[in-house]
């Protein structure tokens, strides 16, 4: 130690200097302003940018391929919402609202800076009527749209629009395994090699289960309510034999196979005259109980 130095500390132990302590109720009534200031800030921060008169929605972009919802109350349904302002709408508020429309499958709003609202729509994709006013999409998501409700002023013609879907019946709760059960049958239609492509027009199941289908040709077929599939195949094949004659027949609408029977089938529909030319085993009645 250098002799000025030593001379003004003397020749004792040098000791550190000591701090003032902060009691505990200074750092936690410090600690409680702080935060009480932050929260103030944020609240005031919150306030204002929810102000729609700070922050209005000054456009609303609708996005997505829309054909059948009605585009004024799409509009409705995303206009009651733009009163909020631009941070003060609820995202998931205007998203429930317009996928609340029977027509709206999905939809995905978002929030574009400065002051604008984007939303991107998904229509259901019809694909089937199920019953008399409702239809099924794709993803065998029932809805009823305000074109097939009997109070719609174009209600015909709608319906002349969506006659070419195929038609589905049957008990509430079984569109989903109707509809797999449709697509199976019109699998096993295209199977068939004929002159004319054959469609599933109708699928019907009624209260018991009973299956009755209506062909693109207009024939019939019953399946009833046990081995559907196994009954499927036996008038595929039956009409793989007898196509090319039914088909001569300008009356062929009429034809109506029975399949209900254990041990063969039932084939109605035809006059004497057109049954002379179709064999006596396609045309015999079957013996045994309808199932």
């Amino acid at each position: 130690m250098s002799e000025p130095v030593a001379q003004i500390l003397g020749n004792g132990p040098v000791l550190p200097r000591t701090t003032a302590r902060v009691s505990p109720i200074v750092r936690w009534v410090t600690g409680g302003l702080g935060l009480a200031l932050l929260v103030g800030v944020s609240i005031a921060v919150s306030n204002f940018a929810q102000d729609p008169e700070q922050f209005p929605v000054s456009n609303v972009d609708i996005l997505g391929t829309v054909d059948y919802v009605d585009r004024n109350r799409l509009k409705e349904a995303v206009g009651q919402h733009i009163g909020e302002g631009f941070y003060g709408l609820d995202i998931d508020d205007v998203r429930d609202s317009v996928e609340q429309l029977p027509w709206i499958a999905r939809a995905r709003v978002s929030r574009i800076w400065p002051s604008r609202i984007e939303v991107l729509v998904e229509e259901h994709e019809p694909s089937a009527r199920w019953n008399d006013d409702q239809l099924l999409s794709k993803r065998h998501e029932l809805f009823a749209p305000p074109q097939l409700q009997l109070d719609n002023p174009r209600y015909h013609q709608w319906r002349e629009v969506f006659a070419q879907l195929p038609q589905i019946r049957g008990a509430e709760g079984r569109q989903s395994e109707l509809f797999d059960t449709y697509r199976k049958y019109q699998q096993d239609l295209a199977g068939l090699a004929g002159t004319e492509r054959l469609t599933l027009e109708t699928l019907d199941e009624d209260e018991r289960g009973s299956q009755t289908l209506v062909l693109s040709n207009q024939v019939t077929v019953r399946l009833g309510y046990e081995e559907q599939e196994l009954r499927m195949q036996r008038f595929l094949d039956v009409y793989k034999r007898m196509e090319t004659k039914i088909e001569r027949h300008a009356a062929v609408s009429t034809a109506t196979f029975d399949m209900r029977y254990s041990n063969g089938f039932a084939l109605g529909g035809f006059d004497a005259g057109m049954r002379g030319g179709l064999s006596d085993q396609s045309t015999s009645v079957a013996q045994g109980p309808l199932q």
